[in-house]
């Protein structure tokens, strides 16, 4: 694709709205990270909200005491798993949203607890241009040989539909920030910790002590967290995924490298 390089964000619906314009000629990948991760901050929380989830009442619910994964671990232990569930589904409209409950929920805890789990990005000078939205919500990204582009026409445009571009962004720019900042990718790793173990909240606080052992005194890293969590079946960040089961229109992100667990 021809063109200079450049990341667009621009969209508006209901109370939410950005509109920027990121001319990435010249820029490092370490720059272009940090743009994404921008971008991600901004456009995620009302990927779960559009979804449907009582977003308040989940972070309410997410209070882990201290910090770290010894905290995360602690709200899983000190709450039963039944507990979470009746909790979670008072917050959801419909049952089969319980994947994006619980996907916010590991968010809020890992946020508050101040464990990382998105790459490592560098404070950057770089500054956006204004773009005013449209009748659309469009995310166009061209930086080097990475193309990437996503809209949705907002005509007769409902909050779930919403909810499954902001979301399609969202796991790209997250996965695609990782790649440029350079940051460590331990596949074999995430894959040691969450090998044997299905799907199933009492499994969480398992996996994350085997992170916090292998990490020892030190900060775990940050992508081990996040593929450790979703090799175990839980994406603590905004993805399509979290919609389908609601929304089989809403199609999960292509997985690459390996067939998908059945």
């Amino acid at each position: 694709m021809a063109g200079q390089d450049e990341i667009i964000f621009s969209g508006a619906y209901k109370d939410f709205k950005l509109g920027v314009k990121y001319d990435m000629t010249g820029k490092t990948p370490e720059q272009a990270a940090f743009v994404l991760a921008q971008i991600s901050a901004k456009i995620e929380p009302f990927a779960y909200r559009f979804a449907g989830l009582g977003i308040d009442a989940i972070s309410r619910f997410a209070n882990p005491k201290g910090s770290g994964l010894q905290a995360v671990c602690g709200f899983f232990e000190s709450t039963p798993p039944g507990t979470i569930k009746e909790t979670l589904s008072k917050s959801i409209p419909k049952p089969e949203l319980m994947s994006a409950a619980e996907s916010y929920l590991l968010n809020q805890l890992l946020t508050k607890a101040g464990v990382m789990f998105k790459a490592q990005v560098h404070e950057s000078a770089i500054e956006a241009e204004d773009e005013e939205p449209g009748d659309t919500i469009a995310f166009i990204g061209k930086y080097k040989e990475w193309v990437a582009i996503k809209k949705l026409c907002l005509e007769n445009a409902q909050e779930y539909e919403v909810s499954g571009i902001l979301s399609g962004i969202n796991h790209s720019i997250v996965n695609k920030a990782y790649e440029f900042s350079g940051s460590k990718k331990d596949e074999v790793g995430a894959e040691a910790i969450s090998k044997g173990r299905r799907r199933s909240l009492g499994n969480i606080p398992l996996a994350l002590k085997d992170l916090s052992e292998k990490s020892g005194a030190g900060a775990p890293e940050p992508y081990l967290v996040m593929k450790a969590l979703d090799n175990l079946g839980y994406k603590p960040y905004a993805s399509p995924d979290m919609l389908t089961a609601a929304y089989p229109d809403i199609k999960p992100p292509k997985v690459r490298g390996r067939k998908p667990k059945g």
